[in-house]
């Protein structure tokens, strides 16, 4: 029995040592200043739509069971970039993040972002977004972009220019607004 309470109290501080620098950059105040992200475009069908995720993938998604995504922001290792990390806070960490092959990377969610692999001849890139004037963008040339998927769906894209791609999509923008207040581990 006493070889459960040693594990267990180790398994304590692994946990809030692992988390603890997640919420700590911005958590000073006690609280997370907490984003939902939503949709700017010309078109009806996406114009003010939240992102939700379906899976790992971002995007619109229908369905009673799609609500919108909230997030959180921490400063980025990089100099005026940040990380958006989701929301509820858990033990493992969970960050939006860009991912596929140079020129149109997928906006997903992405578990343990500082020790994902992206596999050959892919990228992946959490910590890259700028969010100014209520909008998010990523780090550098290119624009947002939304392609139509299964049942009405939306994926969102990032693409620098530089990949062929279909002509299906729409040029979107992702826009944040205030989605109250969060807690770690509320």
């Amino acid at each position: 029995m006493k070889w459960f309470h040693n594990i267990l109290s180790i398994g304590l501080v692994a946990t809030s040592v692992a988390a603890a620098p997640l919420t700590s950059r911005q958590e000073s105040n006690g609280g997370l200043d907490l984003f939902k992200l939503k949709l700017t475009s010309p078109n009806a069908d996406l114009d003010g739509k939240y992102l939700a995720m379906n899976g790992e993938t971002l995007g619109i998604f229908e369905g009673d069971d799609t609500s919108p995504v909230r997030v959180y922001q921490t400063d980025s290792s990089k100099e005026g970039l940040k990380e958006l990390h989701t929301y509820p806070v858990g033990i493992v960490d969970h960050s939006l993040g860009l991912k596929g092959p140079p020129g149109l990377m997928t906006f997903v969610d992405m578990v343990s972002p500082g020790s994902a692999d992206p596999g050959d001849g892919q990228i992946v890139a959490y910590d890259t977004f700028r969010m100014t004037e209520g909008k998010v963008t990523n780090n550098g040339d290119g624009q947002w972009l939304a392609f139509p998927g299964q049942d009405q769906s939306w994926q969102v894209k990032w693409s620098d220019g530089t990949s062929v791609i279909t002509t299906d999509y729409m040029v979107v923008e992702i826009a944040y607004e205030d989605a109250g207040e969060g807690r770690y581990n509320e």
